[in-house]
């Protein structure tokens, strides 16, 4: 029996038998309490744990690294005999502990482990320690010490981990060999062999297609995992104690579910079969390789020179399949359906409405979608999608958004257009180099239904730094915009560069990484987010960098009390329609009454000049 006064008054005592709540309790939750215990999947909150309070909580988990069994004892609970012999401590994570929990745990009994992880015998560390000063080599006394996990975790949960260690945690020693070097820890290399020991590859690729591959892909290539480092054969070769751990349990936090069926049989299987580096790679070699800039040009214009998209260096048969492309070319581009922020009709386009030259915006959130599928389903819904795709050489002639809009809506059949080397770009842009678009301005959609719906853009640049923005394009921008972004206009010539940005973030942001195809504006491949955001929030100062020049209202203050020109004007000396910025020059420094235009800026004067042609 076991005396448990949590929760009981001072003359009341609750009584248990421990093997009722051994045989109650959830090993495969122990797995994950062992692993992280706030973490969603668990089920631990702050009103089901012993916890005080949100800052009790806030505390751990900013200081996780001290509060996790993981981190001291290891993915294998061998701590300094395992995985974890070269795992040094920072002042964000402890020493790793020099006990084998893995054999501790075999040695004593059920009841000995629940008071070692509720009691325990050595000082222990209070919830609300302060971590802050820990340091490995001058401070690491308390921060090394054990949590008093009587003050965090209740019965039931301490029961469930218990449980992990009795019965649910794999004996490593069955799934593959390690070997430690002579050093001292945290200077001791270990290497790993014999992976999956005798285990049947055959069946572990079964396993795979079975529980694996609907994510991770055919070959393990689909995402890189552990913080993008690793494809699934390649981090079970590098990490075989924290693969074997999150192959029954689960990777908390990233959808990976736990396989509670799993035998050790079974996980060794799937090691095997992992140690097969030709069926999964240790690299995503269509992915890796792709060119993501060059994907960002192809979402925009896909034919443009600056892709190096040919007939050649395509999928097309012929000119004439080209030229169709070209002639119709909104029915092609990627940013017509999905806009220049992949949001669709959630973005910057909730208003763009469709033509008889261009289709309906797609409702679908491109960015969104992205995030929650793997490499290699995009690359599928690119190259083929769901069947309703559009033929290359379908009439696009007819098409009109009231009554026959069904067909130039569909997605091109780009199988027809573009090599699998031009969609792995776009995927691998898509995934890697598309800018959040989030972190760069706010955007607010009225209640309307597109293409109806207005948006106000607020807050561009957010936090950025100002002033690195303005070096940023003095350094990058200035000698073709000019310094202040009104050299000449943009966008159709209805833009300075600080009013566009001001006016349509969501396309500036594309073309201020990816380039703007056809006029000259390079890419600038290695902008950040941040960098985008400093310039952003420099070009919102008006001040610094003007909205465009009223030639007309210009020519009627400063002119049109002595000309007229283009309907313009009142004065009778001289109408002066068509004259350019030459001869406006011209009189200004040679007609004395004029000398007092000589401030006029040449953006004002080209201003003048183009509101004074037919």
């Amino acid at each position: 029996m076991v005396t448990d006064n949590e929760g009981a008054s001072a003359t009341d005592t609750v009584t248990y038998t421990i093997g009722s709540k051994f045989s109650l309790a959830d090993g495969i939750n122990g797995g994950r309490l062992y692993s992280k215990f706030w973490a969603d999947e668990t089920g631990f909150s702050l009103t089901n744990s012993n916890l005080q309070d949100q800052t009790e909580l806030d505390g751990i988990s900013g200081k996780s690294n001290f509060f996790r069994c993981k981190q001291c004892h290891g993915w294998d609970r061998l701590g300094r005999e395992g995985g974890y012999s070269n795992r040094a401590p920072k002042t964000s994570r402890p020493n790793i502990s020099p006990i084998d929990l893995a054999e501790h745990s075999a040695e004593h009994e059920i009841e000995d482990l629940f008071n070692d992880i509720k009691f325990g015998s050595a000082p222990r560390r209070d919830v609300i320690a302060d971590l802050s000063t820990y340091d490995p080599a001058t401070n690491p006394t308390v921060g090394d010490q054990m949590p008093k996990y009587s003050q965090i975790l209740t019965d039931d949960q301490i029961w469930d981990i218990v449980k992990f260690l009795k019965e649910e945690a794999y004996d490593t020693t069955l799934l593959y060999d390690i070997t430690l070097g002579n050093g001292v820890y945290p200077n001791r290399d270990r290497t790993f062999s014999n992976i999956g020991k005798d285990g049947d590859a055959i069946h572990g690729d079964i396993l795979y297609t079975d529980n694996c591959k609907i994510c991770h892909g055919a070959n393990g290539t689909a995402f890189m995992v552990d913080e993008g480092e690793f494809t699934v054969g390649r981090f079970i070769r590098s990490k075989p104690y924290e693969g074997q751990h999150k192959i029954k349990f689960g990777s908390l936090g990233d959808g990976m579910p736990a396989h509670p069926d799993f035998t050790t049989n079974d996980a060794k299987d799937l090691l095997k079969a992992l140690t097969n580096t030709e069926k999964y790679p240790d690299i995503q070699t269509q992915f890796n390789s792709a060119d993501g800039i060059n994907g960002g040009r192809l979402y925009s214009q896909f034919w443009a020179t600056e892709t190096s998209f040919t007939l050649e260096n395509s999928n097309l048969n012929n000119q004439a399949e080209l030229d169709g492309i070209t002639s119709r070319s909104n029915f092609f581009r990627c940013k017509q359906c999905h806009g220049w922020d992949r949001l669709g009709r959630e973005g910057g386009y909730s208003n763009r409405a469709p033509k008889t030259s261009r289709p309906n915006i797609s409702p679908i959130n491109l960015d969104a979608l992205v995030k929650l599928e793997t490499n290699a389903e995009i690359f599928d819904a690119i190259k083929n999608g769901d069947g309703t795709r559009r033929d290359i050489n379908v009439d696009l002639s007819t098409y009109d958004p009231d009554t026959n809009a069904i067909v130039g809506d569909q997605m091109p059949n780009y199988s027809q257009i573009l090599t699998d080397a031009q969609i792995w770009d776009i995927v691998n842009y898509l995934k890697n180099e598309a800018l959040d678009t989030t972190q760069l301005y706010d955007i607010t959609l009225d209640d309307g239904v597109y293409p109806n719906r207005n948006r106000t853009f607020s807050n561009i640049g957010k936090d950025g730094n100002a002033d690195n923005g303005d070096i940023s394009f003095d350094k990058n921008c200035a000698s073709c915009h000019g310094s202040d972004g009104t050299a000449f206009l943009v966008d159709e010539n209805e833009f300075t560069v600080g009013s566009f940005i001001r006016n349509k973030p969501y396309e500036a942001q594309h073309k201020a990484k990816f380039g703007s195809l056809g006029d000259g504006m390079p890419a600038h491949p290695n902008f950040t987010v941040n960098d985008v955001k400093d310039i952003l929030k420099a070009l919102t100062d008006v001040s610094i960098y003007p909205n465009p020049v009223d030639g007309a209202a210009l020519f009627v203050s400063k002119c049109g009390s002595c000309h007229t020109g283009n309907g313009l004007g009142t004065g009778t000396i001289k109408d002066i329609t068509n004259h350019g910025v030459d001869q406006i020059n011209l009189a200004i420094s040679t007609v004395p009454v004029m000398a007092e235009f000589s401030t006029l800026t040449p953006q004002e004067i080209q201003a003048i000049a183009d509101a004074l042609v037919l």
